[in-house]
């Protein structure tokens, strides 16, 4: 009995991962790679950046994430902010980013 409930979960498993894969990820990956191609960094920040208002720029992430719609059990959430600071000793100085991962 138990051996049975074994197998038809894991079965059960083969078939929502085949699925999974089929109609979210790959689209995921391949929406990201357009984004990638397409679309520069600079556009992005530009609507979507620190300086830009919230109002505008929740409007527009909210709008896209109409068109945009991906499962958030694909979606690794790998960092929640980039930030970019400076390191200055004397006359040397240094650019970095940092990910605010929670």
């Amino acid at each position: 009995m138990a051996e049975q409930l074994l197998l038809a979960g894991l079965s059960a498993l083969k078939e929502y991962i085949a699925l999974h894969v089929v109609t979210c990820l790959i689209p995921a990956f391949l929406l990201a790679g357009a984004v990638v191609s397409f679309v520069s960094r600079e556009t992005i920040i530009g609507y979507l950046g620190s300086a830009v208002s919230k109002l505008k720029s929740f409007g527009i992430a909210g709008g896209g994430s109409f068109f945009v719609s991906v499962c958030s059990c694909t979606v690794i959430p790998v960092a929640s902010g980039i930030y970019y600071y400076n390191l200055r000793f004397g006359k040397h100085q240094a650019k970095r980013k940092m990910l605010l991962i929670r």
